[in-house]
């Protein structure tokens, strides 16, 4: 339909071929679409509005249009609506818009699909009414594994749900209390702000607002943000997510702070890389914005990114750090695994294999500028940059795969069994395979080292 056509001619071809879109091309070239008009276009934009029905659809559509690839996989496409928050994508094959594809053809599709939770969620009008929500989503997830997702899609699918959740319950927070008297940012960090969240992760996050203009409005601010920070924290307990056991949340005082005040922070752990310092760089360095004002936390992104590549020192410890942790491989090539306690005869998958990728990705990371915060899109930019190369990123990119899956395998299975889920995984109970594949994986963490002390003169 031509960008000139009437509202009311839109409608009516769209009741006459029972379709709930209609693509909108250039006047003078059909091929070329700039915008699409909906059912819910004409329902919030028109009918809502007292919009007349004479004028052209243009005024309504949206554009541009947001556009999937023909031979993606529906998975892919049910990321792209998620994380763009749109219900119908243009399909797209050689270059030509080729057909639509909506959130409904695939909630047929996949029956209990991350999307139809994902609505529900942005339903609520009542926070209580998200607290069961996220219990949902093992079921969610069990489903998208026995289809044979990749472990990195399974995480961001994960992050995305979750970041609903916060998102739905922060606005509904925001309606209770009242607007903020600043602008501000409520900060992801650790495994969330990396977007590699499993089936159990305690909250790390943090409050970083604007500057106030005087005292009173200082004043107003701590106020405000120590009662919102309260509630939200008590909120998302409800929704199942567990206290951080080092107090890294927003109801810290510590974390709840103006953006000088974080730049302070940022300042003095770069300036002196002390144990402890080192130890804030693996939950604090990987921060996104969660909700909110999310130009704050860019903001804190670009200062962090100046200051560190001041300090040459600072990566150096970095790098040391790094280089400390080694694979859990014996000299024969056999798991280390742990020789009594609680996990006797099992490996800690995340902090022993997992954690030196994370660690690898973040000093190059910081040392080239990378503003990704997830670990496997981090390694896809340094290759693509040339700063490693295509081989090792492929590598690296493989075995951080294997060993989330693994860990995501064990731990549903747990959550199964009635087990709080952990990351202590037992050798002995994977096939001869899954064993070889590991070990494969773990070997890769010699050659992350390789390039760390090319790069780093660690003695």
């Amino acid at each position: 339909m031509a960008v000139g056509t009437s509202v009311q001619d839109a409608a009516r071809a769209m009741a006459d071929y029972r379709i709930g879109s209609l693509l909108v091309h250039a006047a003078e070239n059909e091929d070329e679409i700039v915008g699409i008009v909906t059912d819910r276009d004409l329902r919030n934009k028109v009918i809502a509005a007292g919009l007349d029905f004479r004028v052209p659809v243009e005024k309504i559509m949206s554009s541009p249009v947001v556009t999937v690839l023909s031979q993606s996989i529906c998975f892919d496409a049910l990321m792209k609506m998620m994380s763009t928050g749109v219900h119908h994508l243009a399909v797209e094959r050689k270059g030509r818009i080729i057909g639509v594809v909506t959130s409904h053809d695939i909630l047929l599709l996949q029956g209990n699909s991350p999307y139809a939770l994902f609505k529900e969620v942005r339903k609520q009008q009542e926070i209580q009414g998200l607290y069961p929500l996220s219990q949902k989503i093992p079921d969610v997830i069990r489903n998208l594994i026995k289809e044979g997702a990749k472990a990195g899609n399974i995480t961001r699918m994960i992050s995305i749900l979750n970041d609903q959740i916060l998102e739905r319950l922060l606005t509904l927070l925001e309606d209770e209390l009242g607007p903020p008297p600043v602008e501000y940012c409520w900060l992801l960090m650790g495994s969330e702000g990396r977007r590699e969240q499993t089936f159990r992760t305690d909250q790390d996050n943090a409050i970083v607002y604007a500057d106030p203009n005087n005292d009173k409005q200082r004043q107003e601010a701590q106020d405000y943000f120590t009662r919102f920070a309260a509630k939200a924290i008590d909120h998302l307990v409800n929704c199942g997510y567990p206290l951080c056991p080092g107090d890294i949340m927003a109801t810290n005082p510590r974390w709840c702070q103006p953006l000088s005040v974080w730049k302070e922070y940022f300042s003095h752990w770069v300036a002196a890389p002390e144990p402890e310092e080192l130890l804030n760089v693996t939950i604090f360095f990987d921060f996104r914005a969660g909700y909110g004002a999310a130009a704050l936390a860019e903001d804190l992104r670009q200062y962090l990114g100046e200051i560190t590549r001041r300090q040459e020192i600072y990566l150096l410890h970095l790098a040391r750090e790094c280089l400390a942790a080694r694979a859990p491989l014996s000299f024969f090539k056999n798991f280390i695994v742990e020789k009594n306690g609680e996990h006797k005869n099992k490996l800690d998958i995340k902090r022993s294999g997992l954690t030196p990728f994370v660690n690898f990705a973040r000093v190059m990371a910081l040392k080239y500028g990378v503003r990704e915060t997830n670990t496997l899109a981090r390694l896809h930019v340094l290759a693509d940059e040339g700063h490693i190369s295509r081989d090792l990123w492929a590598e690296a990119s493989e075995a951080y795969e294997i060993q989330m899956h693994l860990r995501l395998i064990h731990q549903l299975h747990q959550i199964e069994d009635g087990v709080l889920p952990d990351n202590h995984i037992d050798p002995a109970q994977l096939s001869d395979l899954e064993k070889r594949m590991l070990k494969n994986a773990f070997q890769v963490i010699d050659q992350l080292h390789s390039v760390l002390k090319n790069i780093f003169p660690v003695s």
